[in-house]
């Protein structure tokens, strides 16, 4: 075989290895994606839990929720972990660049999402139920169904790119930091509420609304990833 029918045997084994390797790594990027959406699903199964334990005052349900923190933990540092190897295994193109940054954020988002359950879970648990009146209970019931459901739209303009949706989110935002705000004015009103379940009750009113400032966050990424800037 002469020299130039060696090269092209050489070239060819190269194109295939290059080859192989973009299909390892378009592989492992779709295997990435869908564990970001796994994370969602069950951070979003756990806001509702937490919304629950709070209506409820559900102590056992708080100690579950606590517990239930390692594994977003974990999420977290596998999908940071993989993503960052991706990014150094090979020098992927813009589009999957800004996919594998925007879902490295969305984790830490996520991770954020469900320190603030645990952080409820544990306000939770030193409220005693019949200090908690109709009013309190009726406004963070409202603050939390509507940050479920900027957390599912903030999933849903992810999955779908879609830009327009992502824009909406910071607006959807809005009644809930109303409703967080509405807090004051009642605490303002003379009420002789304990001071100690006075603070704890806020404090779970601004850790949803939280959540919700996060889920508007996920947006901004979004654009990002379709967008560019």
């Amino acid at each position: 075989m002469d020299d130039r029918g060696m090269g092209n045997g050489r070239h060819t084994r190269e194109g295939g290895r290059v080859l192989e390797a973009r299909k390892d790594f378009h592989h492992r990027l779709d295997d990435l994606y869908q564990e970001i959406l796994r994370m969602g699903s069950d951070l979003l199964h756990t806001i509702e839990k937490t919304r629950l334990c709070f209506m409820a005052l559900d102590r056992a349900a708080a100690e579950q929720i606590i517990a239930g923190d390692d594994h977003f933990d974990a999420y977290r540092n596998r999908l940071e972990g993989e993503g960052l190897e991706l990014l150094a295994l090979q020098a992927p193109v813009a589009i999957d660049l800004r996919l594998i940054i925007v879902i490295m954020r969305m984790a830490q988002k996520f991770e954020r999402m469900a320190d603030l359950c645990e952080d409820i879970a544990v306000a939770v648990k030193n409220i005693h139920a019949d200090h908690v009146h109709a009013w309190m209970r009726e406004a963070i019931d409202e603050m939390a169904r509507r940050a479920i459901r900027l957390v599912e739209r903030a999933l849903a303009c992810f999955k779908e790119r879609d830009v327009e949706m992502a824009r909406q989110l910071d607006a959807m935002d809005d009644p809930v930091d109303q409703l967080y705000r509405g807090f004051f004015k009642e605490f303002d009103r003379g009420r002789e509420e304990e001071i100690e379940v006075v603070i704890r009750v806020i404090m779970i009113a601004r850790f949803f609304e939280r959540i919700a400032d996060h889920a508007v966050d996920i947006g901004e990424n979004v654009l990002f990833l379709v967008e560019g800037s």
